[in-house]
């Protein structure tokens, strides 16, 4: 209840509005604080799960940045500049807007995606290598680090969760409180707004992927090529380096990067096709649905639309 009324203030001075539904007894606005402190229970829970309580210490310690993968230099760049806009909304007292934006951070950046980023590099078969093994223990590190750092920016919204929360990553003893703790420490040398923006292109890629493969109504199970296009040199290179990630995501058997002109040389095959912004997604669905099926369904669907339109 704190965080939904504190949430909902959007400048000094400014009446709270509190939606409440009393034929049902319920109230939107309460239910998002909710889910969000679910949210964030369930990341804690995810994150001790996948560390080793008796490495604690351990896994406190810096991180070298030279060990660290794409999606743990982007993650830790969006909580470095989730550090400088939370502190300033916090000097200003737009507690409003600072809770907003740790809701977008933790829901969105951390949870959404950052999460599912690291589960494969996490779950490691029965014979892991000293490699597997090495960057199991970076991942680990980097999120615990994060997650402590939302807990500490978050601690003033929703004091006793995060303070419940904290004790159980750290291991700290009941009489240490996270209220007497410092700022968390804004590391600058991680902030990469270029990452930053290569990263929004891959989860709108992944996106288009997921739509068209529900477009398509294929599983979740099943896995298809994938094929980017983009003139995009920068781009190209960005899901390149992604294509594991990619490939968990979208539960692509195949991911395939191409410039335009090397499109000449494939062969044709039936596609689902869709664009966002200087990105091409295709998805080849030849002998992987019943095409004439999608395309009567399809065909349904667009005559819907226009009677809809035209009423």
């Amino acid at each position: 209840l704190r965080f939904a009324l504190v949430k909902e203030v959007a400048g000094a001075g400014q009446d709270i509005r509190l939606d409440y539904d009393r034929s049902k007894d319920t109230s939107a606005t309460v239910e998002a604080a909710r889910n969000f402190a679910n949210k964030l229970w369930n990341a804690t829970r995810f994150t001790l799960l996948n560390i080793e309580e008796n490495n604690l210490e351990d896994l406190g310690e810096g991180v070298n940045p030279t060990s660290l993968q794409l999606s743990d230099k982007w993650i830790l760049s969006r909580l470095a500049r989730t550090n400088i806009t939370i502190s300033s909304r916090y000097k200003e007292y737009s507690l409003g807007e600072a809770a907003k934006g740790l809701y977008e951070f933790v829901w969105n950046d951390f949870c959404d995606w950052y999460l599912e980023l690291i589960k494969r590099r996490l779950n490691l078969g029965e014979h892991p290598t000293a490699v597997e093994l090495l960057d199991r223990t970076i991942t680990q590190k980097v999120l615990l680090k994060v997650l402590s750092d939302v807990l500490l920016m978050l601690h003033p919204l929703m004091p006793h969760l995060t303070e419940e929360l904290w004790h159980a990553i750290t291991g700290f003893s009941e009489h240490k409180l996270l209220s007497l703790q410092a700022w968390p420490a804004l590391e600058k040398e991680y902030l990469d707004e270029d990452l930053e923006t290569s990263f929004s292109a891959l989860f709108e890629s992944i996106r288009l992927v997921r739509n068209l493969r529900a477009v398509a109504g294929m599983k979740p199970s099943k896995e298809v090529p994938v094929r980017f296009v983009t003139k995009k040199a920068a781009l190209a290179k960005m899901l390149k380096q992604a294509t594991a990630d990619i490939r968990v995501l979208t539960r692509a058997n195949q991911v395939e990067v191409f410039h335009p002109d090397e499109l000449i040389n494939q062969p044709s095959v039936k596609a689902l096709a869709g664009v966002s912004g200087e990105l091409e997604v295709i998805l080849p669905i030849e002998g992987l649905v019943d095409i004439k099926e999608l395309r009567r369904r399809l065909e349904k669907d667009l005559l819907k639309a226009q009677k809809e339109i035209s009423t």
